[in-house]
């Protein structure tokens, strides 16, 4: 707890005792997974984009440890993490699966008594032998030729032709037989658009023969538009996801699971619940902010819990709040004024602005930077400032109501010769 409470970023947290919601996304993954069991591979690829603070991390982490608790020695199930940049390389992603395989077999060797873990150990052995394999290499990617030091010599190998994505997943395959593979990529919208990030990218989206994998991304809101350039196209229906604000009903849901985790036991506590939820207008982020605050102000005043500490409570969550929209601010290109136009903008028109809208209020600036409309576009998503209207391509809304607010209070003037 103390740990949790002395947090400065939500993503610092891990895994939280408290997650809630998002049960309409969980479907969709585990769909996904059940899919995969059943022996379809390939077309299970999944994308959950959001703006920052959108749960996008602990969703996955939830992801990550459903795929753990499913998984036994007669069926392991491994969950194996990638850096975005990884997918540049083959290697570089077979590597992380193999490493993820022996972590999973080693854990369920320890789980299960050694008679059950036969089998495991005959894959750990396999998983041992081919990653020992893999590390002999010295492998680099640059535009889709791989450069390759076999077995320590000393001279690079150019491979024109031949060692394809396709032909190394395959290969990979024999030692991954009756393992189920679920790919996580974090921060999935830095991944680089290059040959060879399209090459892995179509191994893991179309299925490797063999291999029993689906991949999952998770990234800010225009994590589709990078992932399409990299040639991850026509996805199955459903299976992108916009993560945007949680109902009230899964608000108070939370904010009570943190009360039940930490056993924060208050007077009038369905108040506090009430009060917190409602304060933190269902976005995940501030979920934890005024849970964190309501736990700071408890654990401060012990059992000796005056009328007035939820009240405290809601300030310092207000405060928690507004640094958080100070921080997405700074993440922006260009000066508070012209977003505080953009906020006003929305709410004269019920909250979403077309790209028109967008491209007409700033055209001064940018034409002032040389910033185009879709930099200046990518820059708002990537900061949290606009978030795309789920089903209305090429629309944006702030993400969250009070964000809106917060923008269109700012004490900020256009600047002479601004206006458009």
């Amino acid at each position: 707890m103390e740990d949790w409470l002395a947090n400065t970023d939500r993503s610092e947290v891990g895994r939280e005792a408290f997650f809630r919601g998002r049960d309409h996304e969980y479907g969709v993954f585990q769909n996904a997974v059940t899919r995969l069991r059943n022996g379809c591979v390939g077309g299970g690829t999944m994308i959950f984009q959001g703006a920052p603070g959108a749960g996008k991390t602990a969703f996955k982490l939830e992801c990550m440890e459903a795929v753990r608790l499913h998984s036994t020695p007669d069926e392991p199930w491994v969950a194996v993490s990638v850096k975005p940049n990884a997918l540049n390389s083959a290697p570089s992603v077979i590597i992380a699966m193999m490493e993820a395989a022996k972590r999973e077999l080693d854990r369920l060797d320890r789980a299960f008594s050694a008679d059950e873990s036969n089998r495991t150990q005959k894959l750990k052995e396999a998983g041992e032998y081919i990653l020992s394999g893999l590390r002999q290499l010295d492998v680099t990617v640059n535009v889709g030729v791989a450069g390759i030091t076999k077995h320590g010599e000393s001279r690079s190998i150019q491979l024109q032709q031949g060692l394809s994505a396709e032909r190394m997943f395959s290969d990979a395959a024999t030692y991954f037989e009756n393992i189920c593979l679920v790919i996580f990529v974090d921060e999935a919208q830095n991944t680089p658009v290059s040959e060879s990030a399209k090459a892995v990218m179509d191994c893991l989206h179309g299925g490797t023969q063999g291999l029993s994998l689906i991949a999952t991304f998770f990234g800010l809101s225009d994590t589709e538009q990078v992932l399409s350039m990299c040639g991850l196209t026509r996805l199955a229906r459903g299976r992108v996801i916009t993560l945007d604000t949680l109902s009230y009903d899964e608000a108070t849901s939370a904010v009570q699971g943190v009360f039940g985790a930490y056993e924060f036991n208050v007077q009038g506590q369905a108040e506090w619940v009430d009060e917190l939820a409602r304060l933190s207008q269902g976005w995940p982020q501030h979920i934890n902010s005024v849970a964190v605050a309501a736990g700071q102000i408890i654990q401060k005043h012990g059992s000796n819990l005056q009328p007035n500490l939820l009240q405290q409570a809601i300030e310092l969550g207000e405060e928690m709040k507004e640094e958080y929209f100070y921080s997405r601010l700074k993440a922006c290109s260009a000066h508070p004024w012209i977003y505080k136009q953009l906020a006003i903008e929305a709410k004269n028109k019920d909250g979403v602005l077309s790209m028109f809208d967008v491209e007409d209020l700033t055209q001064t600036i940018r034409e002032r930077k040389g910033q185009s409309t879709d930099d200046f576009v990518t820059n708002a998503l990537h900061a949290g400032v606009l978030m795309e209207v789920q089903n209305r391509p090429k629309d944006f809304k702030i993400p969250i109501p009070s964000f809106s607010d917060y923008l269109r209070k700012l004490s900020l003037e256009t600047p002479t010769g601004m206006n458009h």
